[in-house]
């Protein structure tokens, strides 16, 4: 089926069997990423522009034009297909309306130089990079990963000399980036239960591991990680003490340190930093400078990182205390609230709650009782757009016996499958690897009640 749209009419057509046919068009020509940010992920995603033939029900990429604004970056950037065939005059009057489209709606006083002449794209995948750009991925690292994609297939399919062949040559494209998209391969191989592709790409991973540089330091970087994990574990959490003890263990490896104290951010307390200083102050009284000179580095690189997650924190808190006063200020509240649903994270909602409590110390009832009706409207609102089955998983995470758990399988039984099973041994791994001890084990107890139920 090719879908392309007719210039100077709303419907959008597909040939088909020697026909034209009215298609159902899902489509944006102006995306502005500085009013509908959603947008952006959604183009990136292929998600745009597509038609859906009524009459077979097949599907296409639109043929369109666009044009693209990202005031965080100056980008203002235009694309329009040869499929149109346009000349120069319909081209660029066309342009000129996609362009006011988006100029019209910003303030005279923001209206910047790079607004009034876009640039123009010449193919779809030169647009598509431009964004990609943005977000700091290059031209050169998408062909990068196209190589290191096409390698991976190789090896999977390759036979033992071939593999150790390509093994030894392109040893250079075998990074973190390539042992991620192996996992990845794995992951979906296991989803969809295909034991014929998954056991080569173990198998592939395995080897890699054992082979490669790369491989050997991930490797250990896992088992480091798994033997912290395991201490939190028996801790019922993990500690400042827990974290300088692995931290001290692994000094001498400056990536391992520093996935370590990625993971172990929360424990990276007054303690942490105290205990530290004593074992510097320990190899000082000994005379070992070298300890003692890697030490000191190795506080103030913590240090920074803390000060650097802490400033990120700040701002995105300050973010999100913007988007709460925006949404509370609007006419219509829920209008704003849908118009910024991408905005509500985590830390909005942490903000949220900050604000509900500080407006009911403060006697601020108005706006305790606002902030209330805010949050109803953001649970309802998530509610309505998330799946059923994670509904049914996050009540029975929030269960508080074996028996409320088992009265909600009953009234969901058509939701059970080992596909559920999988979801919750995904977010078990989440769990361990951030230290939410709780949280793994009442996905354990929800895991053993399913296991139950299915047999």
């Amino acid at each position: 089926m090719h879908v392309f749209p007719v210039p100077g009419h709303e419907v959008v057509y597909a040939h088909l069997d020697g026909r034209l046919w009215p298609v159902i068009h899902v489509g944006h020509q102006v995306i502005d990423v500085g009013r509908n940010p959603e947008l952006k992920a959604a183009l990136l995603g292929g998600q745009l522009n597509v038609a859906v033939c009524p009459n077979c029900g097949a599907a296409g990429q639109l043929a369109s034009a666009m044009i693209y604004h990202d005031p965080a970056h100056d980008l203002f950037m235009v694309h329009v297909p040869q499929e149109l065939n346009l000349d120069q005059v319909e081209r660029e009057k066309y342009i000129g309306q996609l362009s006011r489209q988006i100029v019209d709606n910003i303030p005279l006083e923001q209206r910047r130089a790079y607004l009034f002449q876009p640039t123009m794209m010449l193919t779809m995948q030169g647009f598509l990079e431009k964004v990609l750009e943005t977000e700091g991925i290059t031209k050169e690292m998408i062909e990068r990963q196209q190589k290191q994609a096409q390698l991976l297939n190789t090896l999977a399919q390759a036979d033992q000399d071939v593999a150790d062949h390509l093994i030894r040559e392109r040893a250079g494209e075998i990074d973190e980036v390539f042992f991620a998209m192996l996992r990845q391969y794995i992951e979906a191989a296991s989803q969809m239960n295909d034991n014929k592709q998954m056991i080569p790409l173990i198998n592939l991973q395995a080897k890699l591991m054992a082979e490669t540089e790369v491989g050997r330091r991930l490797e250990r970087q896992q088992i480091a990680l798994h033997a912290m994990n395991r201490a939190a574990k028996a801790a019922n959490g993990l500690t400042p003490a827990i974290l300088l003890e692995h931290i001290l263990k692994n000094q001498e490896d400056p990536e391992l340190v520093t996935a370590l104290a990625q993971m172990g951010l929360p424990a990276m307390t007054y303690e942490f930093f105290t205990g530290l200083t004593e074992e510097i102050e320990r190899q000082e009284a000994a005379g070992d400078t070298q300890a003692v000179e890697r030490l000191s580095a190795l506080r103030s690189e913590l240090l920074q990182m803390q000060e650097d997650v802490q400033a990120q924190t700040r701002q995105i808190l300050g973010e999100a205390g913007e988007t709460l006063e925006a949404i509370l200020s609007a006419e219509d509240m829920g209008e704003a609230l849908e118009a910024n649903i991408q905005a509500v994270d985590d830390a909005f909602m942490y903000v949220l709650a900050a604000e509900m409590a500080r407006a009911q110390d403060e006697g601020q009832q108005d706006r305790a009782e606002k902030l209330a009706q805010l949050r109803e409207m953001i649970v309802e609102l998530l509610s309505s757009q998330t799946p059923p089955e994670v509904q049914l998983l996050n009540q029975l995470v929030r269960a508080e016996s074996d028996d409320a758990m088992r009265e909600l399988i009953e009234g969901n039984r058509e939701m059970l499958s080992e596909e559920l099973i999988q979801v919750i041994e995904a977010l078990q791994d989440q769990a361990e690897s951030s230290g939410q001890q709780d949280l793994y084990e009442r996905l354990a107890n929800v895991k053993r009640v399913l296991r139950a139920e299915l047999a």
